[in-house]
């Protein structure tokens, strides 16, 4: 009787545990989060192809009725819903590389040239976030760098400006002239640990806050057949090289690296 008994709890047990492993996997399914990584090449000098600016981005898709719940409330409460998905700001960073270069001027009524140039740099201050806008087609995307509020993968909405911008003036060495500083330094989308863009022009040099191409740059695109990868370039004023990336995974696969 009690080897019968003993038959029966074993198998109850084992349906039960089976049972249990199956809404785990279900529930688990169904928080399952899906994440966009943005990998963006910008050539910086049509003459100087190793001229270039290299941004990575992760943003994760989020409900907007999460994102806007005071507004998704009142859809709510005239018969409608807030559809679409906000996505989400998880990390950025951002490189450049050093370059110079001279343009044709005149100084006193004589052909001189300007010089130009910044060094190497990187930033993880930088603001970006997306969203996918049209609700009947998930598969378009916008996204764009912002200093906006931009809505975190917590669920908190954060104000880059904020956070306090300290800019690094340029450093005066010894037997060189002493270099102005023009302009104002403020918070930008991408912000460099080195935000000083040098000129030398007619006895003077002086520096400027360096502006990155990717400064207010914005995307809007579409995954096609059912593909989970873009690759495409852009084409007029700033020639930008991307890659958008939608998957489970929270790794970018190119994080800091110049590769797509």
């Amino acid at each position: 009787m009690s080897s019968v008994f003993t038959a029966r709890f074993r198998h109850l047990l084992f349906i039960l545990t089976f049972a249990a492993a199956l809404l785990l996997a279900s529930e688990k399914r169904a928080v399952a989060e899906t994440y966009y990584h943005v990998t963006l090449k910008a050539f910086l000098d049509p003459r100087d192809l190793s001229a270039v600016e290299w941004a990575w981005v992760t943003l994760v898709e989020i409900p907007k009725r999460e994102a806007f719940p005071d507004e998704a409330a009142l859809a709510e409460r005239y018969g409608g819903s807030l559809r679409g998905s906000v996505l989400a700001f998880v990390r950025a960073s951002a490189w450049r590389s050093e370059h110079r270069y001279a343009i044709e001027k005149r100084c006193k009524d004589r052909p001189a040239e300007m010089k130009i140039s910044w060094n190497e740099s990187r930033s993880d201050r930088v603001y970006a976030m997306g969203g996918l806008d049209n609700p009947d087609n998930p598969d378009e995307i916008n996204f764009g760098f912002t200093t906006r509020r931009i809505f975190l993968e917590n669920k908190r909405w954060f104000d880059p400006e904020s956070r306090a911008y300290v800019a690094v003036g340029p450093v005066r060495m010894e037997g060189e002239a002493a270099e102005e500083i023009r302009g104002d330094f403020i918070l930008r989308p991408v912000n460099y640990l080195d935000p000083l863009k040098h000129y030398s022009f007619c006895g003077k040099q002086w520096v400027e806050q360096y502006r990155s191409v990717f400064n207010h740059f914005h995307l809007h695109e579409e995954f096609l057949d059912g593909d989970n990868d873009i690759f495409n370039q852009t084409v007029g004023k700033k020639h930008v090289v991307y890659q958008i990336i939608r998957t489970s995974s929270r790794t970018h696969p190119n994080w800091k690296e110049q590769r797509m």
